[in-house]
């Protein structure tokens, strides 16, 4: 009997035991599965966190953004439709745009990696103490590269770094403006040989802009009309207008697009209005018309009707305060109408910033002393004539095409280097050498025209004895500050000079010939001319003395 309990406990002690190694096989195959879970779920968290992590940033960055152009705002004033990029040395950045009464800041962190964040936040701009900037500020002339009351040209493969403003003419582009265009009537076409163009900021009009072939990166503001036309045509900015907007002819635009009281038009072959990446708006109080084989990607906000024909599509929804004539397949999402609840109202351009704009008053002068003829030099004797600041007839430097002719103009040592002169004449291959050494700067007034021959070549010295061409780096543009040429007549610069300096011709027209390389600010009372030349953006210290 002894025995038989004995083997009995044994047995039931055998049985526990089993029992307890089969627990613990099974807490252990849910601790795997647990472990598994958790570091999935620790993984998940992870990517989360960081995901949360960069938004989060983006959102301050944002805010940030907002800050800096409520401060810029304050001290400087901000136009309506200017936008401002901030680029962080992490490779960080926030776009800040001005757009009526709001700043939109969008910013972005960790581009282009797995961590990358966005963010757009608005902020209503703020009163600016006691004495807040107008709104906008005036804007002054020496904020733009050329400026004028009368019509430009742009040539082909010309370069304006800078913006250009006409207040009451038109403007015709066939080169690329490194920053934005005010003017009356805008047309920029890039038609034959000439492809390629680009306005990099906004255009801003008091009339029509018609963009024929070319690219604008900024947002086109209109107060009667936008056109744009041509498989060769770009907008990547907005598109504000009073007046009708037709987009056609397979142009492609990026931006929102906002009519008030006007329709909108779309059609054409292989039109694009948005992509999948960047879906727009079309807001119009008026009608929006689609036809051939365009493509609207985003949502279209009609106040009258959508009619939509041919072959042509909305990818995504359609409001309207009137009918929606369609075939089935035509919009993709929603397709709403007679449903004024829905519709999201244009906003209308803003074009107080052409306002305001007016050249200065022509500065008041005589000359009529002596003349001054340089004789031409050879390459065993150079001829240079030293000019110190005064009064002169005419200054008559011969055409040399050996280029042995040479002018030296001084900034004075206790004023302003200040010449008065009849009229100028520099011969082809004449080599002009400004003085800039101290701190005063070199003016020149003229009562008639100067005509400046092919080549003429600019120097400069900032210690009055070496002299460095303007194309060196050692030679610093903002030097240009100091140069200022004031002509009453017609102020001719022909092909492939290089100069250095501002020139306002108040009653007078301002041509600049082929292959120029210029420095300065060009202003002009009587019309533009300019060819495939290149202007570097350097106001002129002589307006902001008046």
């Amino acid at each position: 009997m002894t025995t038989n309990k004995i083997d009995s406990g044994r047995a039931h002690n055998g049985a526990r035991k089993g029992g307890v190694l089969v627990s613990v096989v099974v807490v252990m195959l849910i601790m795997g599965v647990l472990g598994v879970s958790l570091v999935s779920f620790n993984r998940t968290s992870t990517h989360s966190y960081l995901s949360a992590n960069s938004g989060s940033r983006a959102y301050y960055l944002a805010e940030s953004g907002l800050r800096y152009a409520q401060k810029v705002y304050c001290d400087e004033g901000w136009l309506h439709g200017r936008k401002r990029t901030l680029s962080l040395q992490a490779g960080d950045q926030v776009d800040v745009i001005r757009l009526g009464d709001t700043f939109w800041a969008t910013a972005v962190v960790d581009i282009g990696t797995a961590k990358e964040g966005r963010a757009r936040v608005p902020m209503a701009l703020s009163a600016c103490g006691t004495n807040p900037p107008e709104n906008p500020r005036p804007v002054l002339i020496d904020e733009f590269a050329v400026f004028g009351d009368v019509g430009i040209a742009l040539g082909k493969n010309t370069l304006i770094e800078g913006d250009v403003a006409i207040t009451n003419d038109d403007v015709a582009i066939r080169g690329d403006v490194d920053g934005s265009v005010l003017a009356r009537n805008v047309v920029l076409t890039g038609q034959g040989s000439v492809t390629g163009i680009e306005v990099s900021g906004g255009i801003y009009s008091s009339g029509t802009v018609d963009i024929i072939s070319g690219t604008v990166s900024g947002d086109i503001q209109s107060a009667n009309g936008i056109s744009v036309r041509s498989t060769r045509s770009i907008v990547k900015g907005w598109l504000f207008s009073n007046g009708a907007i037709d987009l056609g002819g397979g142009s492609t635009v990026l931006g929102h697009v906002h009519s008030c009281g006007a329709d909108v038009t779309i059609g054409g072959n292989n039109t694009v209005i948005g992509t999948a990446g960047t879906p727009i708006e079309i807001r119009t109080t008026g009608n929006v018309y689609i036809s051939g084989s365009a493509r609207v990607t985003g949502i279209v906000y009609a106040g009258g009707d959508i009619e939509i024909s041919g072959s042509a599509r909305i990818i995504g929804d359609a409001y309207a305060g009137g009918t929606i004539s369609k075939e089935s397949n035509m919009i993709t999402g929603t397709a709403l109408q007679n449903s004024p609840t829905y519709l999201e109202q244009p906003i209308c351009p803003y074009l107080a910033n052409l306002e305001g704009l007016v050249l200065p008053d022509a500065s008041e002068f005589t000359a009529g002393g002596d003349d001054v003829n340089i004789p031409g030099g050879s390459s065993d004797s150079p001829s240079k004539r030293y000019l110190t600041p005064g009064t002169y007839g005419h200054v008559d430097s011969p055409n040399n095409p050996q280029g042995y002719t040479s002018l030296f103009l001084n900034a004075g040592t206790t004023g302003h280097g200040i010449y008065y002169l009849d009229s100028a004449t520099f011969g082809s291959k004449t080599a002009l050498h400004l003085n800039l050494s101290g701190t005063y700067d070199i003016r020149v007034f003229v009562v008639g025209d100067v005509d400046i021959g092919s080549s003429l070549e600019t120097f400069v010295s900032t210690d009055g004895t070496n002299y460095l061409p303007i194309s060196d780096v050692a030679v610093d543009p903002e030097l240009a500050a100091r140069v200022y040429w004031e002509p009453h007549g017609d102020f001719d610069l022909q092909s492939g000079a290089k100069w250095f300096g501002s020139v306002y011709t108040p009653f007078g027209n301002l041509s600049i010939g082929n292959s120029g390389q210029l420095f300065g600010s060009y202003y002009s009372g009587d019309g533009h001319d300019i060819i495939a030349s290149t202007i570097v953006h350097v106001p002129p210290n002589y307006f902001s003395e008046q």
